[in-house]
């Protein structure tokens, strides 16, 4: 049997009403205190669970974001000698273009100078004219006079023609080198085309792994993003888990003063009971002691007097 409220009420009967709402109030105070010390507790665990979580989950996005790292690093590794190739075959391209400048030019001064070629007689046109005047002399009559004259331009053709073969043998080595620079040309054309495909393809190829970077980039921004995100969530979680303990604190200092409060009330109620208790035995005692003297003195009167009147 549990005479706990028996005790206690006999306790708090020597308390006044005052003193005994009081206790009464400090005893609900202290376990609405408690109920609501329950109550931040439970949500300081959820929310020191909820910062692991977001902790555990910051570790596998930082995880995931390594090898994206890896790949960007070797996409651009790939970029850059992708550039290296490409820088070499567009210098390779423009000394071929500047070579076709040079062949161009080449001709247009081969061509100026076949002009000038061109203006002088051709032996051609000298051995027939003087294979003519030759036959006219042959089966014409002429004066002396006439026939000195055409003797006189038969030599000068015969000049002319020497020079024109002369001019003629330059003409051909001039058409051969001419051909020689017109074959270099459709082959140096050829090799700037080539090459500049090739450095269209690098260019193409480059921009794709560009886009790669890029992209990996991209996706490299958004995992940083939510990183910080659940960082800055962890942060403001730990936070309102301080605020929490804080209270939690203060709210456990609070019932441990009104606990101490009680305390001193039931003290002070015990003690005002075994002072109570004290005096009553004290009382009892003291009676006895009368009784007893009364007794010894009547005692002594009737061995010193006799009878003894009451």
């Amino acid at each position: 049997m549990n005479t706990l409220p028996g005790l206690v009420a006999a306790r708090l009967r020597w308390l006044s009403e005052e003193q005994e709402q009081k206790d009464r109030d400090l005893r609900e105070e202290i376990h609405s205190a408690e109920l609501k010390l329950n109550n931040l507790k439970d949500r300081r665990a959820d929310l020191l669970g909820l910062a692991r979580r977001l902790g555990e989950e910051a570790l596998t996005l930082q995880d995931r974001r390594g090898p994206l790292y890896d790949e960007v690093e070797q996409y651009h590794q790939q970029y850059r000698d992708l550039g290296r190739l490409q820088a070499e075959l567009r210098a390779q391209r423009e000394r071929a273009r500047a070579r076709v400048e040079e062949l161009l030019n080449e001709m247009q001064r081969g061509r100026e100078k076949r002009r000038d070629l061109d203006q002088r007689p051709r032996p051609e046109r000298l051995t027939q004219e003087i294979a003519q005047l030759e036959r006219r002399q042959q089966t014409s009559v002429m004066t002396l006079k006439e026939e000195n004259a055409l003797i006189t331009r038969i030599r000068e053709l015969r000049a002319q023609l020497s020079q024109a073969e002369k001019t003629e043998a330059v003409w051909k080595m001039e058409d051969q080198s001419q051909q020689g620079t017109r074959d270099e040309l459709a082959r140096t054309r050829q090799l700037a085309d080539e090459l500049n495909a090739k450095v269209e393809t690098i260019r193409i190829d480059r921009q794709k792994v560009l886009d790669q970077v890029k992209g990996r980039l991209v996706e490299i921004g958004h995992l940083v993003g939510e990183i910080r995100a659940r960082g800055k969530a962890r942060s403001e979680t730990l936070e309102k888990v301080d605020a929490l303990g804080l209270e939690i604190r203060e709210l456990e200092r609070s019932v441990m003063g009104k606990i101490h409060e009680s305390r001193e009330l039931n003290h002070e109620a015990r003690r005002t009971l075994d002072d109570h208790n004290r005096t009553v035995r004290g009382a009892g005692h003291r009676e006895e002691e009368i009784r007893q003297r009364t007794a010894d003195d009547n005692l002594r009167t009737l061995f010193q007097k006799g009878k003894i009147e009451l």
